[in-house]
């Protein structure tokens, strides 16, 4: 009873435009969300709980979206089924598995990545069996572009070796900064809520300290999730666990680094080429086999490397304006 009296000082207009994101990404994902998930990352400046949305819910007043409420879950549509979120929970637990061993080698190998972590369905726990797996990856300043070359030189060994599984292989740079490139990517969307909550749904599998560091330093984000960046915050200090020391290299220093600068500049000319083509050619294939939604766009620069795809974009004005 406490909790329905509190009811009515929520903003049904806000808890109609959140239910409006919702059914539209659960139906597009095919995938049910519980309702604390609905409350945290649909719902984010009510401060409601799980169980007031259900009680909310449960009193008709939104009678306009068809969920179905089962077992703690919304289902958007009757096809949706508990059976498959939970396959496909074991299938991002296992790509988030096969990405932190990946990242284990990475750090291993290459000394001037900072901080890996995996966005996207994996870390939303909604991936299918050949989704691919996002990685997020902030390198040392100017060292984005040699740090690329290496990684995808590992990707391609990885994969003619058999080391995994192949669904448990396909490993995607779609997210890739150095420390400044990040630095100006996160400056320019410090009013964007999708970003908000991609950085606090990333789930980082090596370099933990920095990716706490970073967030702290984009302490905007309390601005849309405050509870969560909260939780987040202190779960990273928890797992404070670093593969990698904070310090500069030591072969970076010195005349070494102008040979380093030297070999940026030429991975960056190269890399950058190869990396548009390649993407023209995906974008033609998605075309034929009417994958509109993951046509994307790489924007490439000295700092940064980031594939903008047309799903992003469609998540974007859902949560900037409420509607698409």
């Amino acid at each position: 009873m406490e909790a329905l009296l509190r009811l009515p000082e929520f903003n049904l207009e806000e808890v109609q435009i959140g239910l409006r994101k919702l059914h539209e990404v659960s139906s597009y994902l095919n995938f049910p969300f519980t309702f604390e998930e609905v409350a945290r990352y649909f719902l984010p400046s009510l401060k409601i709980s799980g169980d007031q949305l259900r009680e909310l819910l449960s009193s008709g007043k939104f009678k306009n979206f068809p969920f179905l409420i089962r077992d703690g879950y919304l289902f958007a549509h009757p096809t949706q089924s508990l059976d498959s979120r939970l396959v496909r929970e074991k299938l991002s637990s296992e790509k988030l598995a096969s990405a932190a061993e990946f990242a284990a080698v990475l750090t291993r190998s290459i000394p001037f990545i900072k901080t890996v972590a995996v966005t996207g369905s994996v870390a939303y726990g909604s991936a299918e069996r050949w989704d691919d797996i996002d990685l997020f990856i902030v390198t040392a300043r100017n060292r984005l572009w040699l740090s690329a070359i290496m990684i995808l030189i590992l990707v391609r060994i990885g994969k003619l070796l058999r080391i995994r599984e192949p669904h448990l292989s396909p490993f995607c740079l779609s997210y890739v900064h150095d420390e400044q490139g990040f630095a100006n990517e996160s400056s320019k969307n410090r009013s964007n809520p999708l970003f908000a909550r991609e950085l606090i749904k990333a789930k980082p599998v090596t370099g933990i300290r920095q990716y706490c560091k970073m967030l702290k330093e984009n302490d905007w984000v309390a601005k849309f999730y405050a509870a969560r960046y909260v939780e987040k915050i202190r779960s990273l200090e928890r797992e404070q666990s670093d593969f990698q020391t904070e310090a500069d290299p030591p072969w970076t220093f010195g005349r070494l680094s102008v040979l380093f600068d030297l070999l940026e500049g030429m991975a960056f000319t190269f890399l950058s080429r190869y990396l548009r083509l390649r993407a023209y050619l995906i974008n033609l294939k998605f075309k034929s086999n009417g994958q509109d939604f993951r046509i994307f766009e790489p924007k490439i620069s000295s700092s940064s490397c980031i594939y903008t795809s047309n799903f992003y974009r469609w998540l974007y004005k859902l949560w900037v304006t409420g509607a698409v």
